[in-house]
């Protein structure tokens, strides 16, 4: 907060304050608010730098989530963590060895003490580590909740985690590098298999890449969308009057403009009331977004891509960057089946035909059989034509015996 650190020791030499960047104890968001809350560290940074002077991020890592084992202290975890179901891997050796007291683990056995408050710790030897991120082919990843619904260990089919992992990384990087004075992550190594947590795991993974941080334009870009504002926050459909009041309230607050006529807004009511609290978060989070704010308002707000009006018949598809909003114009299953199924029959009949034509045998056989009766006796001359079937004038009965005595070979 520079209206804290603004100021402080002015005029000291070799002074420097260091911040902990972390979303891991963030509360559940999908793939955009977290891209979106690390984008806006930059412009966080660029004014703490202003009012304060050299700013180092002394701790930064890619977790999402507060699965980590132990990250809040030995078999302890904060009230309320992790808000989401961890994923669960084979805890493998300990670094303790062999001669401290609960090691080697028992995978036997369930949680064990000393406990905490909170729950961390191997159960049944199995570890808590970093949730994955799974694909979401259907819904809106922007106002839906398909985040919270998809399984703790994605299969690997719906898994997306190296694709989320790796634009969060690089937008994290875009933040702090040329605006602070240094980053460092944290940690270098970690004893469970944690990339969210492990520098040199992340690196093996392709999320942070090698090198030169300077040299990469993959890291210049990476906040571009959100730094051009491609972004908007509006009001979300069916929210409670109430509520979206308690907004605009704290909006009105916090721009001193409780006594002004935009105040009146709050004796409004209905649509004439939603339409006008629309704008107000509109234009609040566009004034604000780069100073911190963010499209929430206590859940009656929503970010949306600007140019598309938001339906309830819209589905977002994503990219291996973001999600984009886009009509869904993809073909329903049922009518792929039935076209597959319609040119499938459509060839067997030209095949048929060509085959009736062609093959003088495959043509008496098949005049043979009294199931093709319907066709090989039909009075239209089209089809006669179109099967090179005798005139009926002249038509010779062909008897079932003959067929019977053949060889069996249609062709």
């Amino acid at each position: 907060d520079p209206n804290i650190w603004g100021g402080f020791m002015d005029g000291c030499p070799e002074r420097a304050l260091d911040t902990h960047i972390y979303q891991a104890w963030r509360d559940p968001d999908s793939r955009i608010g977290f891209y979106t809350n690390a984008c806006k560290e930059k412009s966080i940074l660029a004014t703490m730098e202003r009012a304060f002077g050299p700013i180092i991020v002394g701790e930064w890592s890619l977790a999402t989530d507060n699965c980590a084992m132990w990250l809040n202290g030995f078999n302890d975890n904060l009230p309320g963590f992790p808000r989401l179901p961890c994923k669960y891997t084979p805890c493998g050796e300990s670094y303790l060895g062999t001669g401290q007291p609960g090691v080697p683990l028992d995978p036997t056995k369930p949680l064990q003490g000393p406990y905490g408050t909170g729950i961390s710790g191997p159960i049944y030897g199995l570890c808590p580590t970093s949730r994955d991120w799974v694909k979401e082919s259907n819904g809106n990843p922007l106002t839906g909740r398909d985040w919270v619904r998809a399984p703790p260990n994605a299969p690997k089919h719906l898994d997306d985690t190296d694709n989320v992992m790796r634009n969060i990384a690089l937008k994290k990087l875009d933040a702090f590098a040329g605006i602070g004075h240094g980053f460092y992550f944290w940690n270098f190594r970690t004893d469970l298999y944690d990339p969210q947590w492990s520098y040199m795991a992340a690196l093996d993974r392709g999320w942070i890449p090698r090198g030169s941080l300077r040299s990469n334009t993959g890291i210049d870009s990476a906040c571009e969308r959100e730094q051009e504002k491609d972004y908007f926050c509006i009001l979300k459909k069916n929210q409670l009057e109430s509520a979206v009041k308690d907004a605009v309230g704290y909006i009105l607050h916090v721009e001193n403009r409780t006594k002004t006529e935009d105040a009146k807004m709050l004796n409004l009511t209905g649509p004439a009331f939603l339409q006008a609290a629309d704008e107000a978060i509109t234009d609040y989070f566009d004034k604000y977004r780069k100073t911190g704010a963010t499209c929430d308002f206590g859940g009656i707000a929503q970010l949306v891509e600007r140019g598309r009006n938001v339906t309830n018949e819209d589905v977002v598809y994503y990219n291996d960057d973001e999600y984009r909003y886009k009509p869904d114009d993809s073909i329903p299953t049922w009518i792929i089946i039935c076209g597959a199924c319609g040119i499938a029959l459509l060839s067997s009949l030209c095949g048929f035909i060509l085959a009736m034509r062609r093959n003088p045998r495959f043509n008496e056989r098949v005049r043979s059989y009294g199931l093709f009766n319907p066709v090989t006796k039909s009075q239209s001359s089209m089809i006669r034509s179109s099967l090179n079937l005798p005139i009926l004038a002249e038509y010779d009965e062909i008897p079932t015996q003959k067929h019977a005595e053949r060889d069996g070979n249609m062709f």
